[in-house]
């Protein structure tokens, strides 16, 4: 970047409105131009003011006091402005109508005569009192709570593994523990942190102006942009990584501390120093070493794509107090390690338990070959009040070994189909004019022709309707051959 930023572009940058690589040649153009820098700098400034007048109550006015002061004021000033004008000199002709006029005025304002060498006393008009100014007493912060939006394998709070996880709110204090898994946690507006597997965290201070995070192993943050006087902050051993608003990974162990930013900024100290730490660069600290003496790379891609992978799940409209009670858990089984999405979003490898809507939901499994294919679907009600309450589940099935003989079994089941019995089975769907309906099915042959398995994985068909679609199915008969397992989609 020859030219020098705009200083709009340093705005959209603090907002979140500017890509990765643009704010990655900003960040390196500023590093080498003061000028830029001192422009930076004031903006950024200037824009955290405004978040946190955004936050603010507006003040409470007493429309009786703002007209007193305007009185006074106006008054004041009407005073001060005739003491200074100059006397008139006395002219002959008006002195006589001012006499009288004097005269006739102080019969009516001074009380009776006194007797010789009494002193008269005039009266002071009342000074009015100018209203006292106080100061409001500080605001206490808000606690704040975390959310549970997705889990795989064990997790432990305060030792335990609680039956509730979806539904407690995790709070100041709380002590989370992995096995062999992770767990996502949101705690507001796009901001949420992944505890990796076999890490320990604990919530150290977690309120509206503070959040505080100890961290034994690994955690991926996603925080929103904050306001000047909040304070977020990852604790690993002696060094504490701040931030203002964005996403970055810490990893902590007896060996060393790696931090890398995927995007935003962050700011690592420690005893010795600070260093600052851009979009798209990592660094890794070995222990009781400087921070000065550490070296910041450039992230590799496949490094990012570890990143963009590891995003804490958020849910929008956030709200814990909602979401407690209008959401559930939904469980994905599956036998070993699949990819798996639901209603098209990636959730990574099941098994998981992921937090959803009530409603049906549509589960797809990734095979062998990384191609998603719908597993099934699941109904999910919204949560009542009975503790055991077991969540929804679904169990993706094994996917089917590859064997020889799929393509001549296929055929044989396709020439075996018997048309017009299927036609019977959906002949009250098609006189309501529903047509497109299919039915998929998992069949396993024998060497010697008998059906082993004949099952429905996923139809649009309702129960007496795919009942009778597979009982079609399973007077196809098949000879001697290669034993095959494999999925079929009928279309009706």
């Amino acid at each position: 970047m020859s030219a020098h930023v705009p200083p709009h572009r340093w705005a959209d940058a603090w907002a979140g409105k500017v890509d990765d690589a643009e704010r990655a040649e900003m960040e390196r153009h500023v590093a080498e131009c003061a000028r830029c820098r001192r422009i930076r700098t004031r903006i950024t400034r200037a824009s955290d003011s405004f978040a946190t007048i955004r936050t603010q109550t507006p003040p409470e006015l007493s429309w009786d006091s703002v007209r007193a002061r305007v009185h006074w004021s106006v008054s004041s000033e009407r005073r001060a402005s005739r003491s200074k004008l100059p006397r008139p000199r006395p002219v002959v002709g008006w002195a006589i109508a001012g006499v009288v006029a004097a005269a006739g005025a102080v019969a009516v304002v001074l009380p009776p005569a006194a007797g010789p060498g009494s002193a008269v006393a005039t009266p002071t008009p009342a000074r009015e009192s100018s209203p006292t100014r106080t100061t409001p007493p500080p605001v206490a912060p808000t606690a704040l709570a975390g959310l549970v939006n997705r889990v795989t394998g064990d997790v432990l709070v305060g030792g335990i593994r609680p039956d509730d996880l979806f539904t407690r709110r995790l709070v100041a204090g709380d002590v989370i523990v992995t096995g062999d898994g992770r767990v996502d946690v949101q705690f507001g507006e796009s901001s949420g942190f992944a505890l990796g597997p076999r890490s320990r965290l604990v919530l150290r201070t977690f309120d509206s102006n503070a959040i505080e995070l100890v961290v034994d192993g690994v955690i991926d943050v996603e925080v929103a942009p904050r306001a000047s006087a909040q304070r977020f902050s990852v604790i690993a051993g002696e060094r504490v990584v701040e931030v203002r608003g964005t996403q970055f990974r810490v990893r902590h162990d007896a060996t060393a501390t790696e931090i890398a930013c995927r995007h935003g900024l962050v700011a690592v100290r420690d005893p010795g120093g600070q260093l600052e730490l851009g979009a798209n660069r990592h660094l890794k600290l070995a222990p009781h070493r400087p921070i000065s003496s550490a070296s910041v790379a450039t992230l590799s891609s496949e490094e990012l794509a570890s990143l963009v992978a590891a995003t804490p799940m958020t849910v929008p409209l956030w709200d814990p107090e909602t979401l407690a009670h209008s959401s559930a858990p939904l469980e994905i089984a599956t036998a070993g390690r699949r990819e798996v999405r639901v209603d098209g979003v990636e959730l990574g490898a099941a098994p998981l338990r992921v937090r959803v809507m009530p409603g049906r939901h549509t589960v797809e499994a990734a095979d062998s070959a990384g191609r998603f294919r719908r597993a099934g679907w699941v109904d999910v009600t919204a949560p009542t009040a009975t503790p055991a309450q077991r969540p929804a589940r679904l169990e993706v099935p094994a996917e089917p070994p590859p064997t020889r003989g799929i393509a001549e079994r296929r055929r044989q089941l396709r020439a075996g189909l018997d048309h017009a019995r299927l036609a019977a089975c959906t002949r009250a769907l098609a006189k309501q004019g529903l047509t497109g309906a299919y039915v998929q099915l998992e069949i396993t042959v024998d060497a010697a022709g008998n059906k082993n398995a004949l099952n429905i994985v996923d139809t649009d068909l309702g129960q007496s309707a795919a009942e009778c679609v597979r009982d079609a199915l399973n007077d196809v008969t098949f000879g001697a051959g290669a034993a095959a397992t494999w999925r079929e989609r009928i279309d009706l």
